[in-house]
Formats: structure tokens, sequence, C-alpha cells
């Protein structure tokens, strides 16, 4: 069955997510909304849906509302018996966002994400830069051949949203490392490393590896271990010169291969999200930073899933 958070209909709330599975549900019931065809799944709260919602309200033997509201609750009556008289399956898959076009992308239409996406997540604003960030995100996402379930590239989405403060972007971290106080450890402190450049060994590079990129690369041994997995060396290495990872290009192949690999925590998408079972959003946060923010994430990913399925073919 579907669920939603919030109110879909007149003066609603409607989220895209929430709106999309009214819209699916009002199509399955044609025979108390007097549609000749069905509604258009969009995502968007129109007066077409809004009619639907009121005549089913009205005419459904169960609810007889003398004045339809229009609206569909997340805990209410309407929702309830949308379910009940469905008459047909989902007729994008299932009651669950498990279908619509499999787990690998096919056809997908970021500027129809992205419009989608400000609707439901319509503050901190998308502006021009995260929109740009936003979409080289999704165009990584689509090329990765690596990348072969489309829930692993909603919750790689959510766990940027979140480590890059809705900006998009490959970021520093706040503070660069100075708010890490955990005692008998060089987190946060300069390290100094000869510089391959001098010839004198006289030289050195003073560098402090606090967390850059999409999802925050930190220590050391991270850094040497990312370059030891993509060749890198020389002014491309990681480790020499950790401002390379905010390179978005860098940022993303860092990303892929960390969380499908295991290389932050030991933990690896695979582990929480696999197969046709429901995916663990909630402890896959483990693949990357322990549970912290692991609830928020978890909501991140699975309104991020949904849109994603809805844009898959589109």
């Amino acid at each position: 069955m579907y669920t939603i958070d919030e109110s879909v209909g007149k003066n609603a709330v409607n989220k895209p997510v929430d709106v999309i599975k009214i819209q699916d549900l009002i199509d399955n019931n044609d025979l108390y909304t007097g549609l000749i065809s069905p509604l258009s799944v969009t995502g968007l709260a129109d007066d077409p849906l809004v009619t639907a919602i009121s005549n089913f309200q009205t005419n459904h033997p169960l609810l007889k509302m003398k004045k339809p509201d229009g609206v569909v609750s997340p805990n209410g009556k309407t929702l309830k018996k949308l379910h009940e008289y469905s008459n047909k399956l989902n007729v994008h898959g299932n009651y669950l966002p498990i279908g619509f076009n499999g787990n690998t992308f096919v056809r997908f239409n970021i500027d129809t994400f992205i419009a989608l996406y400000e609707l439901q997540y319509p503050s901190p604003k998308v502006g021009a830069d995260a929109k740009a960030g936003l979409t080289k995100l999704l165009n990584y996402l689509i090329a990765d051949t690596d990348v072969t379930d489309i829930r692993w590239a909603a919750y790689m989405l959510a766990t940027v949203k979140l480590e890059c403060g809705n900006k998009w972007q490959p970021i520093e971290e706040y503070g660069k490392g100075a708010t890490h106080t955990t005692p008998g450890d060089d987190y946060g402190i300069a390290i100094k490393i000869p510089d391959p450049s001098d010839n004198t060994g006289k030289k050195f590079l003073s560098n402090i590896y606090y967390g850059r990129g999409y999802v925050q690369l930190t220590w050391d041994h991270r850094y040497k271990k990312m370059d030891t997995a993509f060749g890198l060396s020389g002014a491309a290495s990681l480790y020499l010169y950790p401002s390379n990872a905010l390179n978005p290009d860098t940022a993303y192949k860092i990303m892929s291969y960390g969380m499908r690999n295991g290389s932050f925590t030991g933990k690896k998408l695979s582990d929480y999200i696999t197969g046709g079972g429901l995916p663990d959003y909630k402890n896959a946060r483990r693949i990357i930073n322990g549970v912290d923010q692991a609830g928020t994430i978890k909501n991140y990913a699975k309104n991020i899933e949904f849109l994603l399925r809805f844009c898959n073919g589109v």
C-alpha cells in the first residue's frame, strides 16, 4: 500500500512524491471518480486531480461526503478507501516503488527530476550552482556502469544532499578538522610531506586531511587509498594535493568507488541495498559515518528513489 507524508489535493501541501501516489490511486478508482480517461501522472496537483478526489469522496458508497474537501490526508478515510477499492494493479508496478523501469536507468529525464525535486524540497531553494551540481551528479550516475541499482543512486544522492549541505557541489569540511577533539589522534593537524618537485629534500608540503568532496574523504590513509585505486600520482595525487578531492569528476569517483567497495568504514552499498528486498536506507549510513543522521538520510533516499523511478523512462 502507498503511504503519503503530507496532504494532497485542494490547498494541500502537495509534495510530488505524494501527488504521484494519489494520481496513480485515483486512476485505479475510475468507478467512483467519473473519469473517462486516466489522469496524467505528473506529480503536480491540478484541477483535474482535485475534481477527481472530490468526485470519489462524493460517489464512494462508504464516504458519501455532502461537502467533499478534495483532499487526501495521510491517515484519512479517503486514502483508506482509495486503497480498498482500487480496481487494478498499480500502473507503475506495485504499491511499493519497485517498478517503473526496474532497477537500472533506461531513459532518464533530468529536467523533470530536478523540477519535481525542487517542489519536494523547496527549502533551501535550489540555486543556479546547486542545480548545475545536481545535473552533473545525475549525469555521472547515469553514465556509471558500476552503479547497477537505482536505489544505490538514490542513496548516493541522499548522502550528498546531507554531506554537502544541499549545495550539490563538492565542499570542504566545515571547520577544516579544527572541531575534531578526540584525544591522541592527529586529525585536523598539518602533516609535512616531502615536496616531490624539490630535488634537495628541503622543501615540504603541509597537508591537513580533513573532509573534502561529495562524501567528505578524511584521514591521510584514505587519501592514499584513493590514489592507489585510481592510479593517481604527481599533480593528480590526492595524498600530495588533497584539494584535488574537490574536483567534481574526482569527487564522484571517490564516492562511487568508496561506497561500492567499503573504502570508508568497511561497509558497502551491497550490504544494505541488494536483490529484490526493501533497501535498508537507515543502516546504510554505516557506509559513511555510523548512524549519524541515519533517519534523515533514509527519508531523503526514499523520496529521491521514488522520483528517480518516476523519471526513469520518461
